[in-house]
């Protein structure tokens, strides 16, 4: 495990630790690869009890939606949800219930950075719910909210954090802004979105039918006359749209 991951996975382990159901949030775009096994495994090692939360459903179809929560279900109770669009609330709240078993029980949420876990956090939370003092024998910074009768659940998601920083970009897991070269990043996400054979996906969003990367992106900064002085086109800020339209689900784009 690479040293600078290190602080990420001591807060996955104490919120695992502290809590007995552990909320795995993963992004319905691509629901293979936000799951974390290494995550997985570790909650089982502790005999706590794992619920498989599909969020951002909004941005897939629905049988594709339903084809996941098929597959996922057969590793641990799953539901999906849309935090944004305010669907599957109630569907979080009545499976949390269900596996629970009518014990008290305190919940936590983890997953990969940007799938949405303070959102579901948030969303637990409600208006109806109550801070509650610290328990004995518990970190003083840990924050415990009662979400309902029976129910705390813990004010801080545990970041499990991604493998290099490519895999940040391309999981929109990273500020564009901060990315060197963000025509690289985004050359990048051309490539795999070909490699997936979704290329076309991207084409028909901007309709632009072209299918090399430096061509691409320059006949989307002359389509949006995204222009330096002297009027020279300005594919970083080309490249930065592409990104942030992913990373904010103007671009609908998914893979198994």
């Amino acid at each position: 495990m690479a040293k600078s991951h290190k602080p990420y996975w001591s807060q996955v382990k104490k919120v695992i630790r502290e809590c007995d159901i552990i909320l795995e949030v993963i992004d319905a775009r691509f629901p293979k690869e936000s799951r974390n096994l290494s995550l997985e495994k570790m909650v089982k090692s502790q005999n706590k009890k794992l619920i498989i939360v599909l969020n951002k459903a909004d941005l897939v179809p629905e049988n594709f939606v339903k084809e996941a929560i098929k597959e996922l279900s057969s590793i641990a109770p799953c539901v999906y949800i849309s935090v944004t669009k305010h669907h599957g609330s109630k569907n979080l709240f009545s499976i949390i219930n269900k596996v629970r078993e009518g014990k008290a029980v305190k919940v936590g949420v983890v997953g990969y950075p940007n799938v949405g876990k303070s959102s579901i956090i948030n969303l637990l939370r409600g208006h109806h719910s109550a801070p509650t003092s610290s328990k004995p024998g518990y970190t003083k910074s840990i924050q415990w909210i009662r979400i309902s009768k029976g129910v705390l659940l813990i004010d801080t998601p545990g970041v499990v954090p991604f493998k290099g920083k490519r895999n940040l970009f391309l999981k929109g897991a990273m500020n564009i802004e901060k990315a060197e070269d963000p025509i690289k990043v985004i050359y990048e996400f051309f490539d795999d979105l070909k490699k997936r054979n979704i290329f076309d996906k991207l084409k028909a969003h901007y309709e632009i039918n072209v299918d090399d990367n430096e061509a691409f992106l320059t006949e989307l900064a002359k389509k949006q006359y995204m222009l330096l002085k002297g009027g020279v086109l300005d594919l970083n800020r080309a490249a930065r749209k592409i990104y942030n339209d992913w990373l904010k689900g103007r671009l609908k784009l998914y893979w198994s």
